[in-house]
């Protein structure tokens, strides 16, 4: 057999179709940029890890302003404008820019898992459905991870054949197996739109499997979505490295971004894919996020630190990076926040000879 062939991703393009030959896609592996930080965990620490999580206690209470009430949820929901932001969990948002609706990385599922009965459980159940969501316009993926690609959750979705979905290079065919017609894929620092919103694909620092064989074999990426000069910025999953200085001084400032605070601990085994609270505030510095929204944590349990304990940290690191308490987000879950969206309108002017 040949050796698996390495892509750089921002080589990667857009497609709207497969790339290559079937042979290929099944040889390719994407890598993470250079500088990136590696896990220093051994195979004893893994499966002490796995042992650990697979017989942990969920929490059982969690305070009030966590998540609010299904009805509450929905109706904020309903009542938002034309620019707003729900955090429905974890990883996955609701978006509204200019009125294009956008899911993102929508885990709404009781498990992180190919399985109903095993896995990674969630303790808070969504207050929101994705049925309930309303019209959906564009659904954009990160990775391919169950805790942000769920079958479980998307299956319900009624408009799987003309639902727009933008997802990272490699993970087309996935969709196209399961009945969505309007894919595109994304190399990183490639470009589409969404309506008139415009979605990139940005670096970030992870990796994909999805079974037993398939390591690398699709890519994972941040997003930045831009709006009448509005940019918000989606993470994904990552570690902090030197890359999102170069993101920083491509693409900044940032308006908001929201970027993952949970799932670091033991932290020699997920310090490669994963930030801290504090690394996390020190990537939307290097970014240069105005506002920081802390996401990825205090939903599912996967890994070993307290489930309040990242946003406690998140605080205390924005404060004393400068960030202001109204640019520190940590909305309850199902919560809507409107966005400060500025409309600039286009005034056409006649011109003759």
């Amino acid at each position: 057999m040949s050796d698996p062939v390495v892509i750089h991703p921002e080589l990667a393009p857009e497609t709207h179709s497969t790339l290559t030959s079937d042979a290929f896609h099944k040889r390719r592996r994407f890598h993470n940029p250079p500088g990136s930080p590696q896990a220093t965990g051994n195979f004893r620490d893994f499966w002490g890890y796995v042992f650990r999580q697979a017989f942990r206690r969920l929490p059982t209470e969690w305070p009030r302003h966590h998540a609010v009430p299904p009805e509450v949820a929905k109706q904020q929901l309903e009542s938002s404008g034309v620019h707003s932001i729900t955090w429905l969990g974890h990883a996955a948002f609701m978006l509204n820019l200019g009125g294009r609706r956008i899911v993102i990385d929508p885990f709404l599922a009781n498990r992180a898992s190919p399985l109903s009965f095993a896995g990674p459980r969630r303790f808070i159940p969504s207050p929101i459905g994705i049925q309930e969501l309303g019209p959906i316009d564009t659904l954009v993926i990160s990775h391919n991870h169950y805790d942000h690609l769920c079958w479980h959750t998307l299956k319900q979705l009624p408009n799987r054949q003309t639902i727009e979905v933008i997802c990272p290079t490699g993970l087309m065919p996935w969709f196209q197996k399961r009945g969505f017609r309007c894919v595109k894929e994304l190399g990183w620092h490639h470009s589409t739109h969404a309506g008139e919103v415009q979605v990139t694909a940005l670096p970030a620092i992870h990796h994909s499997r999805r079974g037993l064989f398939d390591a690398n074999t699709s890519l994972w990426a941040a997003f930045l979505f831009e709006y009448q000069g509005f940019k918000l910025y989606f993470g994904g999953d990552s570690a902090m490295g030197p890359v999102f200085r170069q993101t920083g001084h491509k693409y900044g400032p940032i308006d908001l971004a929201l970027i993952g605070i949970g799932a670091y601990s033991p932290r020699k085994l997920l310090r490669s894919v994963h930030a801290s609270p504090e690394e996390a505030v020190e990537m939307a510095k290097a970014i240069g996020a105005k506002a920081i929204l802390g996401m990825h944590w205090g939903t599912i349990e996967l890994s070993e630190e307290e489930a309040f304990e990242p946003a406690r940290r998140f605080t205390d690191a924005a404060s004393r990076e400068g960030y202001a308490e109204n640019d520190i987000w940590l909305p309850s879950i199902g919560e809507t926040i409107a966005l400060d969206v500025v409309e600039v309108e286009c005034e056409l002017r006649a011109t003759g000879t």
